[in-house]
């Protein structure tokens, strides 16, 4: 485990040097066309671990995105040990960059975002937290079924000094049919 937190800290100061000091090199339509890969229902879990207490918890998600005014919308609902949780998104390209903005109750974070690796990676538009925090998206296959696969770490301090959490989330895409829609 401290193998992992090292190599996604090791690779959130490599990708914030590539955030810094590059440019996207998809066009606004790619990054577009690469975004309606969300639209949808997803249904699945995320497990959340934490280094420093060895809590794990695992809780179903569901996820609905839909395009709207060249802006991709999005809404998650989990339901954790501490009832049901809820946030919205938006995401949208400005000034040739993917941002995103995550509400959740009277808080809005505001979020970076890139493709590599075939996924996009998704770090605090806060500076200051881009170390502490960072996710990566990407989309997969499994059992001929679309699958969005999300793993993360958030960083906080704690009595005997800084700890990370972990989580990892797997959606799959639900068909029209399974969808209730």
């Amino acid at each position: 485990m401290i193998f992992l937190i090292a190599r996604i800290v090791y690779g959130s100061i490599q990708i914030l040097s590539f955030l810094v000091y590059s440019s996207l090199t998809l066009s606004g339509n790619e990054l577009i066309d690469y975004l309606k890969q969300y639209e949808g229902r997803w249904l699945g879990d995320f497990t959340i671990h934490s280094t420093a207490s060895g809590y794990s918890a695992t809780f179903p998600v569901e996820q609905r995105y839909w395009w709207e005014e060249d802006q991709l919308h999005g809404i998650s609902v989990s339901d954790t040990n501490n009832g049901l949780q809820s946030a919205k998104s938006l995401t949208f390209i400005q000034d040739d960059k993917l941002q995103s903005e995550v509400i959740t109750g009277e808080t809005t974070e505001r979020f970076f975002g890139f493709l590599r690796d075939g996924g996009i990676v998704w770090i605090s538009a806060d500076m200051k937290r881009a170390n502490d925090y960072q996710m990566v998206e990407r989309f997969a296959m499994e059992e001929d079924r679309r699958l969005l696969l999300t793993e993360g770490f958030d960083s906080y301090v704690y009595a005997e000094g800084l700890a990370h959490l972990v989580y990892r989330g797997r959606l799959f895409k639900q068909d029209s049919k399974s969808a209730g829609d």
